[in-house]
């Protein structure tokens, strides 16, 4: 059968909760502190180089498709 009462099962996934809850504000907060000294360091130049890469690689370059504007 189940080793742990129901209290202990509660108990146990409430920390589970709080350590993913804990651990997503921490991933969050660091990214957002390591992205805005990246492009501190990097520059704003190299910023918009990259922006304009990944638009680019989405498929999305900011230029009108004429394909579409031909039909």
């Amino acid at each position: 059968m189940s080793k742990g009462t129901p209290r202990r099962k509660a108990a146990s996934r409430r920390k589970r909760i709080m350590l993913f809850a804990a651990g997503a504000g921490l991933g969050g907060a660091l990214g957002l502190v390591l992205g805005s000294l990246l492009t501190f360091w990097l520059g704003e130049g190299a910023a918009r180089f990259f922006q304009r890469g990944i638009r680019r690689i989405s498929g999305d370059d900011g230029h009108p498709s004429f394909d579409l504007l031909l039909q």
